[in-house]
């Protein structure tokens, strides 16, 4: 069982891997939901995070000095460009060639995210089908019930993940296009994730698959 600061490292992973690679409207769903406000300053954008609702937002236990305290402030840089009769707010990108490429599959990530929420989102509608609760909020019935099934994947798996450690061959591709093993035994060596002398074995993903799936 995660420790308490486990657990919210762990869903502030999930929320920012939402932030960087999910779909246009979970981004815009979190957005919506933690921005008390921005204003434009002179040196940039000012973001005004409510401390309360990013709580919420991170499905934690309400914590009243934490949400009766000030809200966070982020700054992103900006320069104002006037462009005829327009002016353009350009918020310059990263410059930092030396930086190492990042080792985790943001992708990845928030398809893990995607799946947590879509479980929630059938457990808040009990008695109702799969295909009503994806009509309700116009999701595609066929993605959705293969979320609610990713987010039974393993917790040493969905860890894995987070942490960029998972093995070459699990992909977002590779587990939306797979059917997944109920157990997560067999989950462990369907996707590689069979620890050995020199970390994950990755195997022939597909292969592998095929053998858990003749388990049942």
């Amino acid at each position: 069982m995660p420790t308490r600061p486990g657990r919210r490292l762990k869903a502030g992973d999930l929320l920012a891997a939402t932030l960087r690679s999910g779909a246009a409207g979970a981004k815009a769903e979190v957005l919506q939901a933690i921005v008390a406000g921005v204003a434009l300053g002179q040196s940039g954008v000012d973001i005004s995070i409510a401390r309360d609702r990013l709580l919420a937002a991170l499905k934690l236990p309400e914590d009243n000095e934490l949400a009766h305290a000030e809200p966070l402030l982020l700054n992103c840089a900006a320069v104002r460009v006037r462009r005829g009769h327009q002016l353009r707010l350009v918020i310059p990108g990263r410059v930092d060639l030396s930086a190492p490429p990042p080792t985790r599959n943001e992708k990845l990530v928030a398809l893990v995210a995607e799946a947590q929420a879509a479980r929630e989102l059938v457990l808040a509608h009990p008695g109702k089908s799969m295909a009503s609760i994806a009509a309700s909020v116009n999701r595609c019935r066929t993605r959705l019930a293969k979320l609610v099934a990713l987010s039974c994947l393993a917790p040493d798996i969905i860890t894995a993940v987070v942490q960029g450690k998972q093995p070459a061959g699990l992909t977002s591709r590779s587990l939306m296009g797979n059917e997944l093993p109920h157990a997560w035994a067999q989950q462990r060596v369907a996707f590689g994730c069979v620890k050995g002398t020199k970390g994950w074995d990755a195997g022939h993903f597909g292969e592998l698959v095929g053998k858990a799936n003749r388990v049942h």
